[in-house]
């Protein structure tokens, strides 16, 4: 079994997600569709006290880009990406979706109360007038509510950030059964519901009842080269578990899990056909096993340097930065302001292969200043020249003109 020195593994972690290469002196839509590939998924977050969050890990990894190309590739046809419950809310490629179709097929029809006694047939008599209403345009939660009546009781749930209507329910229901896609999102970043036709063409179009998940209905063969014994359902997790390990490049089982959210008893099968398959290596990281993948590179050295979103696929699964970087990180966003460490949207600071440090950031629009308000290094570390630097590149690629770094003003030109 190889070794690995944890400092080699984080370097391993680092290259696989494209944080070790050069920013280029101009971005084009080839930069963007690389990163994304290289990534796999990006995830999507409400929370703008910066950005939006999935436009973070190209600027972490490209620098200044245009935004309004990243919004072309994912928006308009051919996409790039589609909108799924992939790692919570995320864009993934149409293939990845397609591994979604048949091995999450069952969500939507076990869950969202559609089987309950009294409500369950009223509230499919909902699905089918909401698809009706999205067969004429693409539409928002609102404006399906408007126009689509049904006489069930209202969800009062008490919850401070998710208190949804029937009729954002049973869209809901309809988008994680893949029967219904996201088209955009309006000023609000709301979703624009539509047709899964009507979005990507490409992908199965799901009627609105169909059988076991490896129905013909899905529009795929379920057994088309496929080694014996492996059935449609137990390849899709075995495909997201490959592209989950390589996007992490070193990892532990866990970690691999939670990529795309799987489940982990199918997901440490598959791992056992990778391995089997030579795609995944056994490796032993200072005592800790691990599995690296068999094309993930090892530089002898990184020189990155990054702001990273909070939903960043290198830090969104925290134990694992805890693992390689040795790092606690949590963004606070959630937490109670008097019972907050580091500050509310808290961002980690990437300085070749460690994690330095963590800043609180706040885009503040009405004056123009990208705002550093709390910056926390770590024990040993402080780099405050590097950050100076990161930061200001950041505010020009936001369109500010200054930056705020823990009340030291430091004007752009």
């Amino acid at each position: 079994m190889q070794r690995m020195t944890r400092a080699a593994a984080r370097r391993t972690a680092i290259a696989a997600t494209g944080l070790d290469r050069p920013r280029p002196a101009k971005v084009t839509a080839r930069h963007l569709k690389n990163v994304f590939a290289t990534l796999g998924l990006t995830q999507i977050d409400s929370v703008a006290r910066v950005v939006r969050s999935h436009y973070l890990p190209y600027f972490s990894r490209l620098g200044t880009y245009p935004r309004e190309t990243l919004d072309r590739l994912f928006y308009t046809s051919p996409r790039m990406g589609v909108e799924y419950w992939a790692h919570a809310a995320a864009f993934v490629p149409p293939q990845t979706w397609k591994h979604f179709a048949r091995a999450h097929s069952e969500w939507w029809r076990n869950d969202f109360g559609q089987r309950h006694p009294e409500t369950g047939e009223e509230f499919r008599n909902l699905q089918a007038r909401v698809l009706a209403a999205l067969s004429a345009r693409p539409m928002s939660a609102r404006e399906v509510a408007e126009v689509v009546d049904h006489d069930l009781p209202e969800i009062h749930r008490g919850h401070w950030g998710w208190n949804p209507s029937q009729v954002k329910v049973a869209l809901e229901a309809l988008f994680a059964g893949g029967i219904i896609s996201v088209a955009g999102r309006n000023d609000h970043f709301e979703r624009i519901y539509a047709l899964t036709r009507d979005v990507a063409p490409e992908l199965p179009q799901l009627p609105l009842t169909y059988g076991p998940p490896d129905d013909p209905a899905l529009g795929l063969d379920p057994n088309a080269q496929l080694p014996r014994g492996i059935s449609g359902v137990e390849n899709d997790v075995v495909g997201l578990t490959r592209i989950a390990a390589r996007a992490l490049g070193i990892s532990r089982p866990e970690d691999i899990a939670d990529y795309f959210r799987q489940r982990r008893a199918p997901t440490d099968v598959a791992i056992s056909e990778l391995i089997d398959s030579g795609e995944l290596r056994e490796v032993d990281v200072e005592g800790v096993p691990a599995l690296k993948w068999h094309e993930a590179r090892t530089p002898r050295t990184v020189n990155a340097r990054a702001l990273l979103a909070p939903f960043d696929p290198l830090v969104f699964y925290r134990p694992r930065i805890e693992w390689l970087f040795d790092f606690h990180y949590r963004i606070e966003i959630y937490t109670p302001a008097a019972k907050r460490v580091h500050g509310y949207y808290v961002t980690p600071f990437l300085l070749g292969d460690r994690l330095v440090g963590r800043v609180d950031l706040h885009r503040d629009r009405a004056a123009g200043i990208l705002r550093a308000h709390q910056v926390t290094w770590e024990p040993g570390e402080e780099h405050t020249a590097e950050l100076a630097d990161e930061l200001m590149t950041m505010a020009a690629w936001l369109g500010l003109t200054a930056v705020d770094l823990e009340g030291t003003h430091l004007p752009l030109s």
